[in-house]
Formats: C-alpha cells, structure tokens, sequence
C-alpha cells in the first residue's frame, strides 16, 4: 500500500503570538502559521486529487497535529496521534528540554476533532526512551522512527497512510525506507533531477508492493515557489543561497582548447537552474567574448506552459542572468518555449534577444540560432539550438572543423572560436 510522508506546515515564532494565546500552548508548543495553514490546506487538496483519504499518522506536537486536522478536513480522514514519528528533543536557544510540555491525548482530542477514539498515547509522550527529559541522539531518533514505522506498517498493512513528522524525524524514515538524502532529489517529467529539501507540506510518495510505482521524493510541486518555505527560510533565499556557492566539481578541458583564436563563443541553453554554479566555474575558465544562450534559461520551471509559475522563473533567471552579465561578454540570448521574454529584458537590458531562426554574423561567420532544431533552415555555416535530441537528425559526430556544424547544446556546452572555426564540447554535470 502507498505510504505519503510530509512535514508539516510552517510554524509560527512564539514571539509573534498575541499575548492572550501565548498562554494556551505549553512550553515548547508552537502553532502554524497563516501561511502554514494555507500549506497545508494545498497539501490536502493534493492528496484528495490523488483520491488519498486513508489514516494519518500524526507526530503529537500540535504544529503536526494541526496540519494533519486542515487535511483531514479535506479528505476525510482520521487522525492518529504517534509518538515515534515525534520531533528530535534537543536543547537550543528556544526550547528546554526539561521544561518542554507537550498535549495529553484528553487535550488532543479537546482541540482537534478527527483524532481516533479508540488511540492512546502516554502522558509524557515527548521524553528520551529511557523516561528522561534529555537531549536524544540521532542515532536514537533513527531507532524509535524505525521502530514506529515497523508497528504501524504492520498494524495498517492494507491501508494507505499519511505520516505527517517534522525534519528530523522525516529525515530518519527517509533513511529507514532508503530513500536519497543528498539534497532530497527527486525526479520530474521522468527525465530532470532537480534539487530540493525537505520543505513544509512537501509530499514523498512510495509503494512498497507495486515495483512499476515511480516513488515521490520531497515533492512541492502543489505550493507556489513564493510561499515554500523551510519553516523561516524561504524557498527564493535557500535557492540563491546554493546560486552563490562554488561548484566543486571538476571541469574537464577538451584538448586543443588553448589553440583558440579570435573570439569564443560560448552556446549554452536549456539550463537546470542546479547546474548555475557550473555555468559560472565554466564562464571563469573559457572568459568567452560571447555568450549565446538559446532559450529555456530555467528549464525545470516550464514557465512558458504552466501558469503561476513566473515569480519562480524570475528568480532563477535572474541569479543566472548576473552570471552572466558578470563576465563582460557580449550576451545574446533566444527564447524558448519555456522562457518570458519581457522578464529577460526587464532584468538584462543590454541582453540582446532574437527570435528562432535569426542569423548573425560572428566575425564574418554566418550563423542561424534558434531554440530548436524544428524549421530551423541550417544553411549558414554554424547552427545553434537545444530544445531536445528527439527531433534532431544531425548528430555531434556529423560535425567537422572547417564544414557547416550544428550545436545542440542538450549534448552539453560547446565553446567555438570565430578566429581559426574550431569548436570545443564540455559536458555537464549529471549530463543525459
């Protein structure tokens, strides 16, 4: 049977909770926040549309406990409030361990109305294994999550179950269950790894009796990318946040590459918005005079296609558009399907923008450039496009130095010399 696993919702700082509320949440306990009830509500409306309205495994804290209610709302079904999936009780500048004080099972089932009559849970439900108001190792957390997991897999064998937990707990059923941990990848359109954590209300989906299920990882496909958020850090900050940092990865330089003359050309296009650091380590090292992007500038975002999804796209553009605009080259850039145009030239005025199947010049060298290889015309003596493999019939080993080429950057970046027409491929990372 499909196990949903999720996070809860983004919680509130207790500092923010008026005065007369404050007191009604024990020690340690936090609410959500408006936006965290509107996450979870979109979760719910997620989970219905996947025609979900089995049992919920709740963590007993209340931001869980909440969560786990707006769903319930929506699909109908009952709450189990389960302590092994609870949050890491550790100490930190907010919480003490021995002061913390959670909801008993009376007080639950005052505040939530789809808690399961027939459930019990131990008064002191949060406290270490041993009985004691402690720190918990990870190692422990790993051990109760596993051991949970085992009893209610077992117990609810034929029914499909939601676990709503927190981050820490989340991330040791990840690990029970085997599923990645290296930034919480996922697939998407059944081609494109794209990069996430583990934000509120995200969704992993697994069916461990159906070997053709496609499992879900850290999905949040369901928010709006201005309203993810990783409690208080927002999807756009954590985003930019790895947009700056280095790519660590080696970059291999076809040889030949120092025999270049006259000026470089660097044709890039369809980009994951998670290989930035990359185009910026590779910018670094070819210092290309120019550089031609030709379309889908934050490939994963569908922008063109999928309606609200323009703030996301102007962010990861954006970062990508100041690398580029950071080397001093010449920037010309083709839009593709995926693309706003009116955002490229809001953000980069100096970005020079055509339409497919244009020619320029590049030092007495004819070229066609365009977004895909669909009704481009190909008689110029370099072509330069993406878009996909499928519907192209020229292949990189058709090229010749000297001849009429065709650059389909899907097979990775190519950087071309206008001075003597010779021409280097550079693969990307995780390239397919």
């Amino acid at each position: 049977m499909k196990r949903y696993i999720t996070r809860h919702g983004q919680l509130i700082e207790r500092a923010m909770l008026p005065a007369n509320v404050a007191p009604r949440f024990p020690p340690g306990e936090k609410p959500l926040s408006p936006l965290g009830r509107e996450q979870a509500k979109l979760l719910g409306e997620k989970l219905l549309s996947l025609g979900f309205h089995g049992r919920i495994i709740s963590s007993p804290y209340y931001r869980t406990l909440e969560t786990a209610e707006i769903i319930a709302d929506i699909t109908g079904s009952v709450i189990v409030p389960f302590a092994p999936v609870r949050e890491r009780m550790r100490e930190d500048e907010v919480t003490v361990v021995s002061e913390f004080r959670g909801f008993d099972i009376r007080g639950i089932r005052k505040l939530f109305r789809h808690i399961d009559m027939d459930v019990q849970l131990e008064d002191e439900w949060w406290r270490a294994v041993d009985g004691s108001a402690r720190e918990e190792t990870q190692a422990e957390v790993i051990q109760r999550v596993r051991d949970g997991y085992k009893y209610i897999d077992e117990k609810y064998k034929d029914e499909e179950l939601l676990i709503v937990a927190h981050a820490a707990s989340s991330c040791a059923l990840f690990e029970h269950l085997g599923l990645p941990s290296k930034a919480r990848e996922r697939t998407c359109d059944k081609r494109l790894l794209l990069r996430t954590m583990l934000f509120n209300c995200s969704l992993s989906v697994i069916d461990s009796n159906d070997d053709e299920f496609v499992p879900v990882y850290c999905d949040s496909a369901h928010i709006p990318y201005e309203k993810t958020t990783s409690n208080f850090l927002m999807r756009e900050a954590w985003d930019n946040d790895f947009f700056d940092s280095e790519y660590n990865g080696n970059i291999i330089i076809p040889e030949g590459f120092g025999d270049i003359t006259g000026k470089k050309i660097l044709h890039i296009g369809d980009t994951l918005s998670k290989h930035y650091p990359f185009y910026r380590k590779l910018i670094g090292i070819v210092k290309p005079d120019i550089i031609l992007h030709t379309g889908d500038m934050a490939d994963e975002v569908k922008a063109g296609r999928i309606p609200g999804t323009a703030y996301e796209y102007r962010s990861k553009v954006k970062a990508l558009l100041d690398i580029m605009k950071a080397s001093g080259a010449r920037l010309i850039i083709i839009p593709g399907n995926n693309d706003l145009p009116d955002v490229i030239r809001e953000l980069c005025p100096t970005a020079e923008l055509h339409v497919s199947d244009t020619v320029i010049d590049f030092d007495g060298i004819k070229c066609r450039v365009g977004h895909s290889p669909v009704n481009m015309h190909h008689d110029k003596t370099w072509s330069f496009y993406g878009h996909t493999l499928r519907d192209d019939d020229w292949s990189a080993e058709d090229n010749v130095q000297g001849g009429n080429c065709r650059f389909n950057c899907i097979k990775g970046p190519y950087v071309c010399a206008t001075g003597n027409g010779k021409f280097y491929r550079f693969t990307t990372p995780e390239h397919f």
